[in-house]
């Protein structure tokens, strides 16, 4: 990381956050407004030339989170899913999440403002 970001976490991992953030949001969850408040103006502070790299990495990672809440949100509800189907899910939660985690790292090398992230001996690697 060459630059600071001032928010404690590389720039990934706050719009990653802030996507979370934003649909529990969405759903009704009051008390995320306070951190997503925080990490928006924090990020308002950088000044930061939105790309189209940038942007199509922000958007995957904003996809990426929302099919993985949607397949998590299946144990949520408490619906009754026969193994086969959870194990289905888990492994498309996985792939998300392996997707979710390339578009971070892109916009930490697109914005020098983060570290690669790296999973070992995990299938989102």
């Amino acid at each position: 990381m060459t630059k600071s970001t001032g928010i404690n976490m590389p720039l990934g991992d706050a719009i990653d956050r802030i996507s979370i953030l934003s649909r529990k949001i969405a759903f009704g969850e009051e008390g995320a407004y306070k951190e997503h408040t925080a990490l928006t103006e924090a990020i308002d502070k950088l000044n930061i030339k939105l790309s189209g790299a940038l942007l199509a990495a922000v958007i995957r990672i904003c996809y990426n989170n929302f099919e993985v809440w949607n397949r998590e949100n299946a144990f949520r509800r408490g619906e009754d899913l026969s193994a086969d189907e959870v194990k289905k899910m888990m492994i498309e939660v996985r792939d998300f999440n392996k997707k979710r985690i390339e578009s971070k790292n892109e916009i930490n090398r697109l914005t020098s403002m983060g570290y690669r992230e790296f999973k070992t001996h995990h299938r989102s690697q």
